[in-house]
């Protein structure tokens, strides 16, 4: 497990850049929305959630936890090849933070590489846990849970219907100061210019975690041919 390590300069990681900077990253939306916890505003909750997620594996590439490569795989009984896109471990040469999204998809990279299974789909699958109707939806709450165990978000139980406790982030002073002092910049550069060099690589990390987001989707059993 990588442990803690904090860049005074840049204190919160890539793809937590993204999730306080959400308007940044992801357009307005009244349909399949989220509501920002910085403002009043609520962006497509797809977008936002892939700018994560794709920001987070670029930045464990960028440490060097790990290195993308496009790699060739056998699929349909082996009558065909797709090319798929996996995170190679390497040794880290800077230390993700703990509980940080980046770590969590870093170290997952490593446990499934022996099975051969380190693809950036199954990495996300794995990441997601279990079937939901809302993948989308779950796949923040894990965002905000890690931020929580960071320090960077405050978490309160809420009885719903008297019933349901659920979990409420709410963004302490302390987390809106360092949103405030750290560019936004950087980050969209890291997006921009793989999608700008690296054609190939971001076209498959929008099917890969689409790919993980489908198949973590719990269908409904209700339809009735």
């Amino acid at each position: 497990m990588f442990t803690n390590s904090i860049d005074p300069d840049n204190p919160l990681t890539p793809s937590e850049v993204v999730f306080l900077n959400g308007e940044v990253f992801a357009k307005k939306a009244t349909l399949g929305n989220v509501q920002l916890l910085h403002s009043d505003e609520k962006v497509s909750l797809n977008q936002l959630g892939q700018a994560i997620l794709t920001a987070a594996i670029l930045a464990g590439e960028q440490a060097g936890a790990f290195q993308l490569e496009v790699q060739e795989r056998k699929a349909m009984l082996g009558l065909r090849k797709v090319r798929k896109l996996f995170a190679v471990p390497a040794n880290a040469r800077e230390i993700l933070p703990e509980c940080s999204l980046e770590a969590t998809l870093s170290d997952l990279a490593v446990r499934l590489k022996p099975d051969d299974k380190n693809d950036i789909s199954t990495i996300i699958y794995t990441w997601l846990r279990k079937d939901t109707f809302s993948p989308w939806g779950a796949a923040l709450d894990y965002v905000k849970a890690g931020m929580e165990k960071r320090g960077l978000l405050e978490a309160e139980g809420v009885k719903r219907l008297k019933i349901f406790t659920e979990t409420v982030y709410t963004l302490p002073e302390r987390t809106v100061r360092l949103v405030k002092g750290q560019s936004v910049e950087p980050v969209k550069a890291l997006l921009e210019n793989c999608a700008r060099t690296r054609p190939e690589v971001w076209k498959l990390f929008d099917s890969s975690i689409k790919k993980a987001i489908s198949d973590r989707t719990e269908s409904s059993d209700t339809d009735v041919d």
